[in-house]
């Protein structure tokens, strides 16, 4: 009994010797926050139905009750094109990938998107959306460029048929 008593004060101090002398910390660097920005960007999205996006799961059931177009419960995949105007020929500046979900009887979606450039000032950087199919999309994130961003992306939808959509969207982004 009493050589377990020694033993455990044996390794208590050791153990206690170990944590003062271990490096396992970095010394404090002063923070030196870099300046906010605010960009305003003004695009088109560019949406085939059948070809930038494409059903990739839906629920089992036999009757479509709320006799929307788009049934209850669905998953989409999307990548959409971005361009600089309406026109299905105007410049190409990147795309919408992401997937959307139909979670209300009335067709209503929710959509995790990422918008990314692959031209320009801003080419390899990307905006992370997350919100209801709404004209406000709220702006959760962001890469290179657009690193911490956070705003809101607003869209306005100009064509809307039985195949293709064209939405404006005008984002405005705070970031660093």
């Amino acid at each position: 009994m009493r050589g377990t008593w020694m033993l455990s004060w044996i390794l208590i101090i050791c153990l206690s010797q170990v944590a003062v002398q271990s490096q396992y910390y970095s010394e404090t660097l002063p923070y030196h926050p870099r300046p906010v920005k605010v960009t305003n960007l003004h695009f088109f999205m560019h949406r085939t139905t059948g070809v930038t996006i494409v059903v990739v799961a839906q629920a089992n059931s036999t009757s479509n009750d709320n006799n929307s177009s788009v049934p209850f419960a669905s998953l989409f995949a999307i990548n959409d094109p971005l361009r600089t105007g309406p026109e299905p020929d105007s410049e190409l500046i990147g795309n919408i990938q992401g997937i959307a979900s139909v979670t209300g009887m009335n067709a209503s979606s929710t959509e995790y998107l990422d918008f990314g450039f692959n031209t320009g000032k801003f080419n390899g950087s990307s905006l992370s959306v997350f919100s209801r199919g709404e004209p406000d999309l709220a702006v959760v994130g962001g890469r290179r460029q657009f690193m911490m961003a956070r705003g809101v992306a607003q869209f306005n939808p100009i064509l809307v048929n039985a195949t293709n959509i064209i939405a404006e969207f005008n984002v405005t982004v705070i970031h660093y």
